[in-house]
């Protein structure tokens, strides 16, 4: 027993040695195995990192379509006003009917419809009727086109006419739609941002409830 308990103490400092040891080895076996998840780690901040310059490209792309969306409907908004800014009757069917009856055209009819809208702008057809020449309503209509208002021809109708003919010319009767314009005032060209930004919102959702179900799995 003397033996013993001399020897008592080696006992002690072996038993905490190889309890030293095995919490080593379990140590090394836990590092071991964080180690061995370093590469699936670092794939997944790549991937991460990855994800996030796209979703700020993304955000940049959308920024840059708005951007060049306005521009462009600031741009038809503009050319929009090259049109005219009112209709005058008065001035629009004394410049008709003086040109018919400049050319001798008879049996002048001449009557103001009203105004349509065609969007950014709006129409006023005016139905012109008259007898004449072939000749005679070419020239009238070349005269509508060259006039220094916005006159546009966009139906025409000509029938022989049951008078007698007393020329060698063949006498017409003539029925014409002629069409004034203006620009609206009203009217905005739409942006269709609100649509863009719908579209992108629609994207980015089911990209959140993914990230929710992960979270619930960790």
């Amino acid at each position: 027993m003397s033996k013993i308990a001399a020897n008592l103490h080696w006992f002690i400092i072996l038993y905490i040695s190889f309890n030293l040891y095995l919490n080593y080895e379990e140590k090394m076996e836990a590092i071991e195995i964080k180690k061995s998840s370093i590469p699936a780690i670092r794939m997944q901040i790549a991937k991460k990192r990855k994800e996030k310059k796209q979703l700020k490209q993304y955000f940049k792309d959308i920024e840059n379509a708005k951007q060049k969306i306005e521009r462009v409907a600031a741009e038809v908004e503009s050319l929009q006003k090259q049109l005219p800014n009112r209709i005058s009757d008065t001035e629009n069917l004394t410049l008709i009917k003086g040109l018919a009856e400049g050319l001798n055209i008879k049996n002048v009819f001449l009557t103001p419809g009203t105004e349509e809208n065609k969007g950014f702008y709006m129409v006023k057809r005016y139905e012109f009727a008259g007898t004449g020449t072939f000749l005679q309503f070419l020239i009238f209509f070349e005269k509508v086109a060259e006039s220094d208002r916005l006159l546009n021809v966009t139906s025409l109708e000509m029938s022989k006419t049951d008078k007698k003919q007393r020329g060698r010319f063949q006498l017409v009767n003539c029925k014409a739609s002629i069409i004034a314009y203006r620009y609206n005032p009203n009217h905005k060209e739409d942006r269709g941002i609100d649509l863009i930004e719908k579209e992108f919102d629609g994207k980015k959702a089911p990209l959140k409830r993914k990230r929710k179900k992960r979270a619930k799995k960790k």
